[in-house]
């Protein structure tokens, strides 16, 4: 039974893919966002969860209690509980905050399943292994997707301004697609570099791949991350100043290579257009403001943003304008949550980079991977808005609290 967790955990990440689109057995060509109450992710969580509770039976309940009351990443998620339900008493809609604060505690348990399995290199390395292989899956689909144009879940998305086509592979939306390439891609090269992985044709030719995908979903804050992202990692981890210079001369040609394309030329040069460069999202802003403003303690309710820009805050968008949640999830937060949401936001981030940074043993290019997957999320949901409600962010915080859990300088391959 404890030896499940090591196929159960990177099952959970390989459905994140399939589950984004919110439809199991998706219609072939289908525009529609049908919802269903059974997706492949939900199943996934459910086992997960299953035996995480078997779990914590077995290793006793009440050492297991203590052993969370002392982890200090528990007290990460403290002020995001507290929040919730302080915006609970001032909510617009208190059922929809009750329900999204059942959601949020289901994905707590999901971490806490994971910290219960992840106690062997094994899992992280299983872990990593899923998502590479997933996103190199799901980068060949949004070529394909790309080139044909055949959409599969829920179409493409084609941006009028730029006359580009955005494709989506298997999410619902292109910039969480870009998110997921973004954590494959920098977490793969952190590994390598950190002589976790070897460096074979097949590995080069998939993160080739992925970086092709990540330049068809013409996500400009994913395209800046990367970029970002890479050049943290060279300067960071690579021991030698040949490797150094090396990689960020590749990373240079393959910036220019880039530019050279037209449609990726004038998808990036939007970014300089000033506040026309975020589009719808500037009402969006000014409607998440608007709220923080009037409820800075409270905000109006956890889940209750689209509700009130489509009601008591309804004149801040053009009618023009479709209305729809949040595309900044530090605005969602703070037009949700109030003060208290905002402080449990960097809270959370905070505390997990620290606990991350403190494993120096033989763990801590894991650390390291998981630490930049969360922050790869982090700052995609400034232009995408979902970061609690990523899955994968309490997951990657269930691997860091098991981390956090083994005794240092203890085997973790036993």
């Amino acid at each position: 039974m404890k030896r499940w967790g090591d196929w159960l955990i990177p099952l959970f990440f390989a459905l994140v893919p399939w589950d984004i689109s919110k439809v199991l057995f998706p219609p072939y060509q289908s525009a529609s966002d049908t919802s269903s109450t059974l997706t492949f992710l939900r199943i996934g969580m459910f086992l997960l969860i299953a035996w995480g509770a078997v779990r914590f039976v077995q290793e006793g309940i009440g050492k297991t209690l203590r052993r969370l009351a002392g982890a200090p990443l528990i007290w990460a998620v403290v002020p995001l509980f507290i929040a919730a339900l302080v915006s609970l008493t001032m909510s617009l809609q208190p059922r929809t905050t009750m329900i999204e604060g059942i959601r949020l505690l289901v994905l707590f348990a999901v971490g806490i399943s994971v910290a219960l399995g992840a106690d062997r290199k094994k899992a992280f390395e299983r872990v990593f292994k899923v998502i590479f292989v997933m996103a190199t899956l799901t980068a060949v689909i949004g070529l394909i997707q790309y080139i044909s144009p055949q959409w599969i879940w829920g179409g493409g998305i084609n941006d009028i301004a730029s006359g580009v086509r955005r494709v989506n592979s298997t999410f619902i939306d292109p910039n969480i697609f870009a998110r997921y390439l973004n954590i494959s891609i920098l977490g793969t090269v952190l590994l390598l570099l950190r002589r976790e992985r070897p460096l074979r044709i097949g590995t080069a030719l998939a993160l080739l791949i992925q970086v092709a995908a990540l330049g068809v979903t013409f996500s400009r804050t994913a395209w800046l991350i990367l970029l970002f992202g890479l050049f943290i990692l060279v300067i960071g981890t690579a021991k030698h100043w040949r490797t150094r210079w090396s990689a960020l001369g590749l990373g240079t040609l393959g910036v220019v290579a880039l530019y050279l394309i037209p449609s990726i030329r004038v998808r990036f040069e939007t970014l300089f257009t000033g506040i026309s460069a975020l589009g719808q999202r500037e009402h969006l802003i000014k409607g998440g403001w608007a709220m923080f403003i009037e409820n800075p303690l409270t905000g109006v309710g956890l889940g209750n943003f689209q509700w009130a820009l489509e009601n008591p805050y309804h004149y801040i968008v053009p009618w023009s304008d479709a209305v729809m949640r949040s595309h900044t999830s530090v605005v969602t937060v703070a037009a949700e949550m109030g003060i208290l949401g905002i402080v449990s936001m960097f809270a959370f981030l905070l505390i997990l980079a620290g606990m991350n940074l403190r494993v120096l043993n033989q763990m801590n290019a894991y650390a390291q991977a998981v630490l930049i997957s969360v922050f790869v999320v982090w700052l995609s949901s400034q232009g995408e808005g979902r970061f609690f409600e990523d899955p994968m962010i309490w997951a990657f915080w269930g691997l860091s609290l098991a981390m956090q859990w083994k005794p240092w300088g203890e085997d973790w391959n036993g």
